[in-house]
């Protein structure tokens, strides 16, 4: 490009720092990114979401705090950030494991005026759902539906889970949990069912499958298939629940 005299914009720049994100390359983002702003070139939203989303990537033990650190650079330098890039910091903190830290992210993002969206509020309660927290992941399901968002397969993972970490584990929360999602048209898929197994136990898991989602085929020879295996399957809507709501707000 720079051979045949054509310059890069931020379009150009952000595409690139994409696709270091995709590649898991926080560094070589990192670097792109300082070298648009070194060649005067104005960043934006997108490019910063670009560069949290690689830190996210790299899952490592210091991806929540790099994060955020971006996400300071981009209110320093004035860029009007969205629920996008604060989505991002929260998701990048989650995964490295920093509960605190995507709380008090998800906190400046509601002080900035942003309603958080189910994606944010499935990565916060992320982090809280690995160490068993099924009380502050059940306070973020409180807000969650205070604030009118409804939940997902994603956010139901995280809940199961939290349910199936704790100790004791929760299984009759999670049971009533779970029928609650169903009621709600949730979309469930394998990694669903492979966290409810945990948080019932297989037996259990697989008459309450029977019982409450007729249209899923041979479900106990599905949970034994894809125990373990990390496959996510297609989600499906589940049985009479489903079936019963007719408001289209699925």
């Amino acid at each position: 490009m720079l051979s045949d005299g054509v310059q890069p914009n931020v379009v150009t720049y952000c595409a690139v720092i994409d696709a270091c994100a995709k590649a898991g390359n926080l560094q070589r983002a990192e670097q792109m990114h300082e070298r648009m702003v070194d060649a005067g070139i104005e960043p934006n939203a997108h490019s910063f979401t670009a560069v949290i989303n690689a830190c996210s990537k790299q899952a490592g033990p210091e991806s929540g705090k790099m994060a955020e650190r971006w996400l300071d650079k981009s209110l320093k330098m004035g860029v009007v950030c969205d629920a996008a890039i604060f989505s991002s910091a929260i998701d990048a903190c989650g995964k490295s494991g920093d509960a605190e830290r995507a709380m008090r992210v998800f906190r400046r993002m509601q002080a900035a005026g942003h309603k958080p969206t189910i994606i944010a509020f499935a990565a916060l309660a992320r982090p809280f759902a690995y160490r068993g927290d099924w009380v502050k992941v059940e306070s973020i399901a409180s807000t969650m539906a205070s604030e009118g968002v409804r939940s997902n397969e994603y956010f139901l993972y995280a809940q199961l889970l939290s349910y199936a970490v704790a100790r004791p584990r929760q299984s009759e929360r999670a049971e009533e949990r779970f029928r609650e999602a169903l009621r709600m048209g949730v979309l469930v898929n394998d990694h669903v069912v492979n966290v409810l197994a945990r948080a019932l136990g297989k037996p259990r898991c697989e008459q309450l499958l029977a019982d409450l989602c007729p249209n899923r085929n041979n479900a106990r020879a599905k949970l034994h298939s894809n125990a373990g295996s990390g496959r996510g399957g297609r989600p499906l809507r589940e049985g009479r629940h489903a079936r019963s709501t007719s408001d289209g707000s699925s």
